[in-house]
């Protein structure tokens, strides 16, 4: 854009000595005799405005909105007795930009029964359950979708203990 911007000026007549162009963070002089490019640079990256806030977006905010630009989100809740573990009722789904519920029910169904046999299969008493548990049907469920539909959408585990 910036050639073709310098070739617009010089087509109406802008004298080549008075077309600049310049990298980002390319320092340029001017005084009484005109400009000039100069061997200077400046810091001169991107900055992410988001909101309110300015430069305050992680690398990793970036990542999942891409990852879920891409291919969605799955979201499954699991309720579970406190005391004894088990599950009660069915995991729910939610799906969000990955597919249209009403028209894939096998594949939800079978989602919910690969996070029941994880969750009927998994030690509840264990101190590290919450994130063993949260990161295995994340990636076992994350792989079973693939396998089904050739997409990897962000799935997010949520246990309510209670």
């Amino acid at each position: 854009m910036l050639a073709a911007h310098a070739r617009l000026a010089a087509s109406v007549g802008v004298v080549k000595e008075n077309i600049f162009v310049a990298d980002n963070g390319q320092v340029m002089a001017f005084d009484m005799n005109g400009g000039r490019l100069t061997e200077e640079r400046v810091p001169a990256e991107h900055i992410m405005v988001d909101g309110l806030g300015v430069g305050d977006v992680s690398e990793i905010v970036l990542r999942d909105r891409m990852e879920m630009s891409a291919d969605g989100m799955l979201v499954v809740i699991a309720t579970m007795e406190e005391s004894t573990g088990e599950l009660i009722g069915n995991p729910d789904i939610i799906s969000r930009g990955f597919i249209f519920m009403k028209d894939n029910v096998e594949i939800i169904n079978k989602t919910r029964d690969l996070v029941r046999k994880i969750l009927e299969a998994s030690d509840h008493k264990s101190p590290v359950f919450d994130e063993f548990i949260k990161n295995k049907i994340r990636n076992d469920v994350g792989q079973f979708l693939f396998s089904q539909t050739k997409r990897r959408p962000m799935v997010l585990p949520v246990i309510i203990e209670v």
